[in-house]
């Protein structure tokens, strides 16, 4: 988990940067008339931090995918078909918790 985490963070960083450089560089080449490059500066920082939080999540979704699937199949190589029944009482719960 340390580690999923450390590269995530890794590649939400570098996309960062990337980020920040093409939206500064874009905000420095604005004429005056255009827009205001403080005020775009301002906005850059927040808007940003929206994408990182996307990719963070985005990142959450497929890795928890992942390990479901990979729970479920340990879970049947020790129960067989019985896993069956564990899936669906978890799925059945998660149903009742997600309806309150």
């Amino acid at each position: 988990m340390g580690q999923y985490q450390h590269m995530t963070y890794r590649a939400i960083t570098m996309v960062r940067g990337a980020v920040i450089s093409m939206v500064y560089r874009k905000a420095t080449t604005l004429s005056v008339e255009d827009a205001d490059p403080a005020s775009s500066l301002t906005l850059m920082s927040a808007d940003i931090e929206r994408i990182v939080q996307g990719w963070q999540t985005i990142h959450d979704i497929w890795g928890n995918a992942l390990e479901i699937g990979l729970a479920i199949f340990l879970l049947e190589q020790q129960l067989g078909v019985a896993a069956v029944v564990a899936v669906g009482v978890a799925v059945g719960e998660l149903d009742f918790t997600l309806s309150w």
